[in-house]
């Protein structure tokens, strides 16, 4: 089987204490072959827009196989 990198998102998780929520942004049309550094570099970015602090970030990459 051969695998194919199709599409990769990025969703960052913030905590809303004030209102009990958790707020998610979610990004879409990430590269291939992201590495933790770039993961890491962008999330420091956003982290510093915001006041809410930070929980998580998900990384999500979809592949295609065929035979």
């Amino acid at each position: 089987m051969q695998k194919e990198w199709t599409k990769g998102s990025i969703e960052v998780h913030f905590e809303d204490a004030v209102n009990e929520k958790i707020l998610s942004r979610g990004y879409s049309n990430t590269i291939n072959n992201v590495t933790p550094e770039q993961v890491e570099g962008f999330t420091a970015a956003l982290e510093s827009l915001t006041s809410f602090p930070y929980l998580e970030t998900v990384m999500v990459e979809e592949y295609t196989y065929t035979r």
